[in-house]
């Protein structure tokens, strides 16, 4: 038998299952990063302040009755993902202020 042959078939079978693994894990870290980042900002956010000069993500404040919310978005790469979590994904935060 060609044992060659047959370890190429399983490649080729498993590697897009291995690719979309990793594009899962790159777009969920990516996602992770940019909510720690988001309560990052927050934390220093006061009821004053209306605008982020923030040069890495495009951050949104809203403000609602007693509460801040920040708000950003990235593209997701991972094919699956988007249907999911929608194309921009976003995250939001928000705090009570008094």
């Amino acid at each position: 038998m060609n044992k060659k042959g047959q370890a190429l078939i399983e490649f080729v079978l498993v590697l897009p299952i291995i690719i979309f693994m990793l594009l899962l894990i790159v777009d969920l870290g990516r996602l992770m990063i940019m909510k720690n980042h988001l309560e990052t900002v927050l934390f220093e956010v006061n009821s004053d302040t209306l605008v982020i000069d923030d040069k890495e993500y495009k951050i949104e404040i809203q403000k609602k009755d007693n509460y801040i919310e920040l708000k950003s978005c990235i593209e997701v790469v991972t094919p699956g993902l988007k249907k999911i979590l929608g194309d921009p994904a976003c995250v939001t935060t928000s705090k009570r202020i008094n």
